[in-house]
């Protein structure tokens, strides 16, 4: 008698299971040929499954991948709005890719203010400090007031006054280009950490404002792939430019350039602790148009029917 293996596999409920049962033959004197006995194969029918059959194998089916919901309907509004179609004093249209990078940002952040502990969010979630020293929204207060824009609640309400200025900013430093280099007209006679970059044209020097600026530059920095490159990269045109300088500061000019989510969650950060660092902010020519903040509005609102499924997908 000799055994041999037969292996079967089956599908159940979408699952492979594949069996194994082990079969005993009696081979007969004719050479070739393969018998069973009836005996025998009675003896297989009653042998219990747990004698008859090894455990079978499940292999699992591979997790879907997430599919984008909140990210399409987000650049369609930016896209659409009457924001995206506003005529900037002094610089035009908006590449097309500012308005919706601005606004995946603006969410980005929302979602970083649901909890404290993340980079940025105790600055970024607190309200009008009063302070028109150091904090953009005290020293634009009447300029939002006039416009009906708030920032006296902690939360998402100074972060989307923040954006609705920053968005006047970004297109006053840069054009609303993410990859803006240094400011050529300054000079190359200065350190490294003194050269600007970046669609807000922030300097590595102003990291030292807040350990938070650092958290948030070392979060970016683990994982580029949340840089939102692609997106401010639609309609800009880029110059090829140098880097100022070496070392650390030459490296935050070279990352701002290539990760514009960082650059606008950084700069929304700074302008709230350190507003002097922006000429526009502190002559007050960075516009702030009404129907950008009605889009970041209506933006807002959708995020909030179902905060933990957006920022699942977009944080």
């Amino acid at each position: 008698m000799e055994q041999y293996t037969k292996i079967s596999r089956i599908v159940r409920n979408g699952l492979t299971v594949i069996t194994l049962a082990t079969v005993f033959f009696t081979v007969g004197c004719a050479p070739g040929k393969i018998s069973v006995t009836t005996d025998e194969s009675k003896a297989l029918t009653n042998v219990p499954p747990s004698e008859n059959h090894r455990p079978p194998v499940v292999v699992p089916e591979l997790p879907k991948p997430m599919v984008p919901i909140y990210g399409p309907q987000i650049r369609d509004i930016a896209s659409k709005s009457a924001c995206a179609q506003t005529n900037w004093e002094n610089r035009g249209r908006s590449p097309t890719g500012y308005i919706k990078g601005m606004t995946l940002s603006f969410v980005r952040s929302l979602c970083r203010i649901r909890t404290i502990e993340k980079p940025a969010s105790p600055i970024l979630r607190a309200p009008n400090s009063l302070n028109a020293r150091k904090d953009v929204l005290a020293h634009y207060q009447d300029v939002l007031a006039q416009v009906g824009i708030a920032a006296s609640l902690p939360g998402q309400q100074p972060v989307q006054a923040t954006y609705t200025v920053g968005m006047g900013l970004g297109m006053m430093e840069s054009s609303g280009k993410y990859c803006e280099g240094w400011d050529v007209a300054a000079g190359a006679n200065r350190a490294s950490d003194e050269a600007e970059a970046g669609l807000f044209q922030a300097s590595y020097n102003s990291v030292k404002a807040s350990v938070e600026l650092q958290k948030l530059y070392d979060e970016y920095r683990k994982n580029p792939k949340r840089c939102l490159l692609d997106t401010f990269k639609e309609g800009a045109s880029c110059r090829a430019t140098s880097i100022l300088g070496s070392g650390d500061g030459a490296a935050f000019q070279e990352f701002s350039r290539k990760c514009p989510a960082f650059a606008t969650e950084y700069a929304m950060t700074l302008i709230r602790i350190q507003r002097t660092h922006f000429g526009p902010i502190n002559r007050r020519t960075a516009q702030v148009v009404p129907a950008c903040d009605a889009m970041l509005n209506t933006v807002r609102q959708l995020i909030n029917q179902n905060p933990d499924a957006a920022c699942q997908e977009l944080f």
